[in-house]
């Protein structure tokens, strides 16, 4: 009887070990399985943008030009003070926040307006809207500023024969080679692309407020323009805040393929934007240390913005939960 005891508690004891095992192999795979499937999205960020940025942040210590057979040269910090000597530094610098400001009506106040207009329309009504305003977003930049250049045009362009024809000016205005007003077609070419995507976001926010509000206040009297106001605006507080984060830390990214296409950054650097800026640099002048110091100082100073904006929109953005 002892031998068979012994036998089965040993038989016991394996089984225990077997079944610990098994838990903790059970245990490492389901550690491990997540990271399996985040392996190709990893791969692809290291690959495609820590690797670059740790580039960057090498080449704005040397001096290079691209061309095959040649060799960096170490320069130390002499591409920064080289960056913040250039005079279209500060030019590029004033230009990319005057374009952030001409974008925020486009991306906030009209859509936020457009949105609450069509939403009390019939679905159908408002399927065929969004449609009509999210179709400039879709057309491609490049495709977009060959229409605008056509529209514009100094002696064919469609809206230079209306204001002729119309007895406003007496010859045709050159948008695009005047100072200040190439810049003000570039802002608002960007903007007109940027209504359609935030007319759909405040039209999704809108469709996710509660029609009890808007009972309650509409039995207490209130017009469609306090309900608009008391309720609409705080509730899309949320959705204003995000528009304009995207406004502010993308303008430069938006309005590139305009100012490349269209007025090559001039006249005289007068549209050149620091996304622009950085692209001549690299591009057009053959100077990476120079185009990676102007990127790493876009970097930082985007990097605080976009830390005050989440300060500012957790204090700022009212939920109605």
């Amino acid at each position: 009887m002892t031998e068979i005891a012994k036998k089965q508690t040993e038989i016991q004891m394996n089984a225990r070990a077997k079944k610990s095992q098994k838990v903790q192999s059970e245990k490492l795979s389901g550690k491990i399985k997540p990271w399996l499937f985040l392996l190709p999205t990893i791969v692809l960020i290291v690959f495609w943008m820590i690797k670059p940025l740790i580039q960057t942040l090498m080449y704005t210590l040397y001096d290079w030009n691209m061309l095959p057979g040649t060799v960096p040269e170490f320069v130390g910090l002499s591409n920064f003070s080289a960056l913040f000597q250039a005079p279209e530094f500060a030019s590029a610098i004033a230009n990319t926040f005057y374009y952030i400001l001409m974008m925020l009506p486009f991306s906030v106040i009209m859509p936020m307006l457009i949105a609450a207009l069509i939403q009390n329309l019939k679905p159908r009504t408002q399927r065929i809207y969004r449609v009509l305003i999210f179709l400039p977003l879709i057309m491609p930049p490049v495709a977009t500023s060959t229409v605008f250049q056509w529209l514009l045009h100094q002696t064919n362009g469609l809206i230079n024969h209306v204001l002729i024809s119309m007895g406003f000016i007496d010859n045709g205005l050159n948008f695009f080679m005047t100072e200040g007003l190439a810049r003000l077609m570039i802002a608002l070419i960007s903007g007109w692309k940027m209504i359609g995507f935030s007319a759909l976001m405040f039209s999704a926010a809108i469709g996710n407020i509660s029609p009890e509000y808007y009972e309650a206040a509409r039995m207490d009297g209130s017009g469609g323009f306090r309900r608009f106001i008391d309720i609409t605006v705080p509730l899309l507080s949320p959705t204003m805040m995000l528009m304009i984060m995207m406004s502010i830390l993308f303008a430069s990214q938006w309005t590139f393929t305009y100012i490349d296409v269209l007025t090559q950054g001039g006249p005289y650097g007068t549209t050149t934007n620091i996304y622009y800026l950085i692209y001549k640099y690299a591009f057009g002048n053959s100077n990476v240390g120079v185009s990676a110091a102007a990127s790493l100082v876009f970097l930082v100073i985007f990097g605080i913005i976009a830390l005050l904006l989440q300060k500012i929109s957790k204090r700022l953005a009212f939920y109605d939960n």
